[in-house]
């Protein structure tokens, strides 16, 4: 894996903690938009993370080893890993269709790589490729409205602009009936938290910390993702990363063990 280089700032503070504005400031929210857009397109192309997961919901808590390959667009495996290194759950993606299995379980879950369907077992309902890019650091930025523009402030609590979208009613995916607010740094444009807001309520929120530079890029390497659904918070702990790696032609597809049940999932869209 590759080593960390250079230990990044991360945006998060103590309580009661304010933040003025940088003394060169965008005034704009497309300015702030363009600077997003700078730090996105610098996404890996492909990753493979290790770390550890911990999660609390209405339905109780878990904590675990988690590995991640990941590589755009869409393709994607994610695997719960006993303490001996055995995978004990997984959830892989070539980009079209999943496949979702837990260890000892009667079903093995198969179906079109859609949000709902992809939302069953990861947590977050999103098309795989806005999947990989939340857990590469680049969160997507839905199609939203230019008239009237885009708002945007300063927010002292968090050290960032702060830029608030409305979704495009003609999009019928990520953007279709919400709203997104977008925090972004000053200088080289990180997004240091994102929301999704549904009726004017936060549906999910993810927050990126412990930044560093690895093989060039930033990454951040903690990911705070709260779901309304369940009250779930989840946490990410990245501690290796390889943002190079060379990854087996079959690293994204899994084969259902014989003797189990195969179940096709429909996908339930808004």
């Amino acid at each position: 894996m590759l080593a960390l280089l250079t230990a990044g700032t991360s945006l998060g503070a103590c309580p009661g903690t304010h933040f003025d504005p940088p003394p060169d400031p965008l005034v704009t929210a497309e300015s702030v938009l363009a600077l997003a857009e700078t730090y996105l397109a610098t996404s890996p192309g492909a990753a493979v993370i290790e770390g550890r997961a911990s999660q609390y919901s209405d339905r109780g808590g878990l904590k675990g080893k988690v590995l991640l390959l990941l590589k755009r667009p869409g393709q994607l495996s994610l695997s719960g890993l006993s303490p001996t290194d055995d995978v004990v759950s997984v959830l892989v993606s070539d980009g079209a269709r999943f496949t979702a299995y837990q260890r000892g379980a009667a079903s093995c879950f198969v179906g079109r790589a859609c949000p709902s369907n992809v939302g069953r077992f990861a947590s977050i309902p999103l098309e795989s490729d806005e999947l990989v890019g939340v857990l590469l650091g680049r969160p997507p930025v839905i199609p939203h409205r230019v008239s009237p523009a885009p708002s945007m402030s300063w927010d002292r609590d968090v050290g960032a602009y702060r830029v608030e979208l409305t979704g495009d009613s003609a999009d019928l995916g990520l953007a279709h009936g919400r709203t997104q607010r977008l925090w972004v740094a000053h200088g080289d444009g990180r997004i240091v938290k994102t929301a999704l807001f549904e009726d004017g309520k936060a549906k999910v929120e993810v927050t990126y910390s412990d930044f560093a530079t690895i093989g060039g890029k930033v990454m951040p390497r903690r990911l705070d993702i709260h779901m309304a659904r369940e009250s779930t918070d989840l946490r990410l702990d990245y501690r290796d990363l390889d943002l190079s790696p060379e990854l087996e032609p079959g690293a994204f597809t899994f084969t259902c063990p014989s003797g189990t049940n195969l179940e096709e999932l429909p996908c339930f869209e808004p």
